[in-house]
Order: C-alpha cells, then sequence, then structure tokens
C-alpha cells in the first residue's frame, strides 16, 4: 500500500466518502480511482476508494482529461457513454452507394447499411436516451449543487461567493469569500454585483474549504458548467495554498443540453431555465440563488420525461 495514504485504525473514523473496492462493487462502481486511504483491523489492510469518484466514473457525462495518478488502476478511465456514442461516427466498414436500412432512401456514404443522416439521428437519440437515464438515476440518489461567483474567468482568478444547495432545494453553505487578490474587477463585479466592500469581514478561502470539503464528501456533485467551477475551486486552494481534496463534478449543463437535443452540449442557464418556464428575467448571478435554479432546470426536464 502506499505509505503517502492517511491509514486509519478505527472503521468508524473512516470518512462516508471512503469505501472497499467490494462494497462499491455491490452498489455497482466497477471503475475505481487510485486508493485514497487505508483501513488496518485485525492485523490486515484494507484498500478505500472515493465514492464520489467512483461514481463520476460511472456516470459523468461530460469529458475529461484525466491523467493516470501514481498507483491508479489500468481500467481507471472515466466511464462515459455519451463519449462513446459521439465516438461512433467512427463506424467500421467501407463507405458505399446503396438503400439505407433504416430509411430506404439509395444514399451515398453508406456504413454497415445505414446512411449518414440516419445514422447522425441514431447518435441524437443515443445522446437523449443516456442524458436521459443520467438524470433519472440522479434524483434517484444524494447529491448536491454547487456555484460560485468569481473575480473573473482568468487562470489567476478566485472564488468571492460558494452556494452549496442540497437536492431537496435545502440551502447547505451559503457565503461570501475574501480574496487572496483584496481586488474585485469592475467587469466582474458588473455580472454579480459583489464589491470588494461587500467581502469586507467574510472568511477566506483557508476557512470555507474544510466546510466545503465536509459537505460534499460521499455525495454526487453537480455545478451548471463543472470545468469552469471546478478550476476555480481548485485555483482558490492553490492560490492560498492549502490542499484542495474535493471531489470530481458532473456536469448539469451538458446533461441538460445532450437531453434536448444540443449535441455540443452547451447552453446557458439562463436559457435553459426560460425554455422551461422558470425564468423570465435576468438571471441573478448569485452562488445559492444559480444553485438551486439548476437543480430547478433539472427537475423540470425529468419531471416532463416521466
Amino acid at each position: 500500500m502506499d505509505d503517502d495514504v492517511p491509514r486509519y485504525h478505527d472503521r468508524s473514523r473512516v470518512p462516508r466518502d471512503l469505501r472497499p473496492e467490494a462494497e462499491l462493487a455491490e452498489r455497482g462502481y466497477h471503475r475505481l480511482g487510485p486508493v485514497r486511504a487505508v483501513l488496518e483491523e485485525r492485523g490486515r489492510e484494507l484498500a478505500l476508494y472515493s465514492t464520489s469518484e467512483a461514481r463520476v466514473r460511472r456516470d459523468a457525462l461530460w469529458a475529461r482529461p484525466v491523467a493516470a495518478a501514481a498507483g491508479e488502476r489500468p481500467d481507471a478511465a472515466p466511464a462515459d457513454p455519451v463519449r462513446a456514442i459521439v465516438d461512433g461516427r467512427a463506424a467500421p466498414g467501407r463507405p458505399r452507394t446503396g438503400a439505407c436500412e433504416t430509411c430506404g432512401e439509395v444514399r451515398s456514404g453508406l456504413i454497415d447499411g445505414v446512411c449518414p443522416s440516419c445514422r447522425q439521428g441514431r447518435r441524437r437519440h443515443g445522446l437523449r436516451d443516456a442524458a436521459g437515464a443520467f438524470l433519472t438515476r440522479l434524483f434517484e440518489d444524494d447529491f448536491v449543487v454547487v456555484d460560485t461567483e468569481t473575480t473573473g474567468l482568468g487562470r489567476s482568478d478566485e472564488v468571492i461567493e460558494l452556494g452549496v444547495v442540497a437536492a431537496d432545494g435545502r440551502t447547505l453553505l451559503q457565503t461570501l469569500v475574501y480574496p487572496r487578490s483584496g481586488a474585485v474587477p469592475s467587469g466582474s463585479t458588473h455580472i454579480h454585483g459583489l464589491t470588494l466592500d461587500d467581502l469586507e469581514g467574510a472568511p477566506t478561502w483557508p476557512h470555507v474549504l474544510p466546510e466545503l470539503r465536509e459537505l460534499l464528501a460521499g455525495r454526487r456533485v453537480l455545478a451548471w458548467n463543472a470545468p469552469f467551477d471546478e478550476r476555480m475551486l481548485q485555483q482558490s486552494s492553490r492560490l492560498w495554498r492549502v490542499g484542495h481534496g474535493l471531489p470530481a463534478f458532473e456536469c448539469a449543463m451538458r446533461a441538460y443540453a445532450l437531453a434536448r437535443g444540443i449535441a455540443s452540449g452547451r447552453s446557458k442557464l439562463a436559457r435553459a431555465a426560460a425554455e422551461q418556464g422558470l425564468l423570465d428575467g435576468p438571471q441573478r448571478h448569485r452562488s445559492a440563488d444559480d444553485a438551486r435554479l439548476t437543480l430547478e432546470v433539472l427537475r423540470r426536464l425529468v419531471d416532463a420525461g416521466s
């Protein structure tokens, strides 16, 4: 076992996110990340893996480049059913001309008897079905929605407001965060309305992070544009030089867009909310409100499909 991972001698002290391989397998999780801790009991060592990481690897609906970490299992690449469908455009066989088995029209570019137009339709339906199944499973599970407001969009920007909302709509965390830079550009203030004066007296990121880490442990975590919010949280940890330790996020935006047939997987939250009849004015751009709006958009979509 890796000597760098935490070791526990009392099972009751193990964080709820960490579970042995056999227990995760019983819950349908077979693609695991690296060993996150070791439980030593009755003279043997039991490897523990992150439940939240296993969930993302099974259910993630957005492509994320993952470099193999030291000690990571060979089969640990994220399982992405949507990516597999999209990659289906590279179907085997040599294109030919003939009658399409699906539409019956004589077309060129047939592969395995199916024309390009019908292959595109199959992919589109496959994406919708995969996204719909993802959303249905989501509301059968324990998850939270995270949203951030930041000093900007760049590689040196950081979080200045954070909201976490439970699947039932309860606000679990809503806090301002004083930035390490000690500045909020006017362009960002124009979006969310927050100024440096508003942040005076707010906790800094090192004080907020432990509570956030505890809230997210063992839960599925969604954000509307997950890669952005993840990056901003990671940057905040890096700027403050503190250990990060947050689980990977799943992307609500991509799930929504694909379920609506938008092949790019991108859609503005305000547009999605308007499409679902949840927003008839401008988006507030405050973290807890936007997290709750994300939740309502996804719930409306699931209810419409049930």
